[in-house]
């Protein structure tokens, strides 16, 4: 991430004791930059003090509870820019409660093509239900 982009993550509100609101455009409108950002915050090894993260993909922002003794406000920061510097580069680990162990197993196209038929099948399934009822 290049000097500007780090320098736009900024606290845009701290006025209550132990939350930060910070702004982070890498997160804006992109959901699931903004669950790796917090998965990646409860992953990193330096914020243990943090316990809750709250991602808005609306504002960009990302709502920080922490612990007053284990972070101050610069490290918090500091935490965020680094997990968002390893999303960029492309350094952040997935949990592996996030990955789906079948894909990988299944041929490309499989997944599509099984989901498709269960999906026309049930429906056609459920229009002979609904008339047999209709009429019976």
């Amino acid at each position: 991430m290049n000097p500007s982009q780090q320098e736009s993550i900024v606290i845009v509100h701290n006025k209550v004791p132990n939350r930060l609101r910070v702004r982070v455009p890498l997160i804006r409108n992109k959901q699931t930059f903004a669950e790796l950002l917090k998965q990646g915050l409860f992953r990193d090894a330096e914020a243990k003090g943090i316990y809750h993260a709250e991602p808005s993909v609306v504002t960009g922002t990302i709502l920080i509870k922490y612990h007053p003794a284990l972070h101050t406000e610069e490290d918090v920061l500091q935490v965020i820019r680094r997990v968002v510097d390893n999303i960029t580069n492309g350094t952040i680990e997935i949990a592996a409660k996030h990955k789906n162990p079948r894909l990988g197993k299944m041929r490309p196209g499989a997944f599509f093509t099984r989901e498709l038929i269960v999906s026309i099948v049930g429906n056609v399934l459920a229009g002979l239900i609904l008339a047999a009822v209709v009429t019976g």
